[in-house]
């Protein structure tokens, strides 16, 4: 049965996925071969860092998906989004952009941002009307079972919530995300162990909890497309 690959970086020239279109269709090839009959895309939006708006993600995939179809492969790309949770979230959840045609929110969550704003965050989700779509939750210590702290691409500059809440609180944070609705979307990587040890021993443990109810490649490039394929 034909899957969906629910976060990919797959369109060009948006964020720290490919560059050109060629490399995207050969990233979608090769997601096709590997039994894939849809994508979502899902490029960073990040304040100062990758912040193409809505609509330049819609004509990038309906660009993307029309030389698709003129190439007879025979693959479907949905819009979305992976929204990273700073201080500019929730001027983005003013006019969101969620899965496809589901009204999931993919949220990439900090390792050193406090467990209360992770919660106010999907409340504020919930109350809009979406469901928030935990992006790969065994590369976040607040879920995660690591004992190392990981390096995230930025910092926040003026938080309401700060980090004093570091201490092991992963469990009722789950818990609260659970009662709450939260999807969980895993890596497909992070169970090879591409992200280090720690983030597969996590995933392997999130997973036997059965809190996952997604799946995707995470892929930025036909390396990353290339390795989900082998597992």
């Amino acid at each position: 049965m034909m899957s969906a690959d629910w976060h990919c970086h797959l369109l060009s020239g948006l964020d720290d996925g490919p560059d050109t279109m060629e490399e995207s269709m050969e990233m979608a090839t090769a997601l096709r071969k590997a039994g894939f009959a849809s994508v979502y895309c899902t490029p960073h939006l990040i304040r100062g860092g990758f912040d193409a708006d809505n609509h330049a993600v819609m004509a990038s995939l309906a660009a993307l998906q029309a030389k698709i179809i003129n190439e007879n492969i025979d693959i479907r790309l949905l819009p979305g989004r992976e929204y990273y949770l700073d201080e500019y979230f929730f001027d983005y959840l003013k006019d969101p952009l969620p899965l496809g045609e589901t009204n999931y929110i993919l949220l990439e969550l900090p390792n050193h941002i406090a467990s209360e704003y992770v919660k106010e965050a999907c409340f504020q989700i919930k109350r809009k009307g979406f469901i928030p779509m935990i992006a790969h939750p065994e590369r976040c210590s607040l879920f995660g079972l690591q004992h190392k702290q990981e390096t995230t691409r930025f910092s926040f500059s003026d938080l309401k919530f700060k980090a004093e809440d570091r201490k092991p609180k992963y469990d009722s944070l789950l818990d609260y995300a659970k009662d709450l609705g939260c999807a969980f979307q895993a890596n497909l990587g992070s169970f090879a162990g591409w992200y280090g040890l720690e983030v597969m021993k996590s995933a392997n443990s999130l997973k036997k909890t059965g809190i996952y109810t997604h799946f995707g490649t995470d892929a930025h490039s036909i390396k990353g497309v290339l390795q989900n394929s082998e597992r």
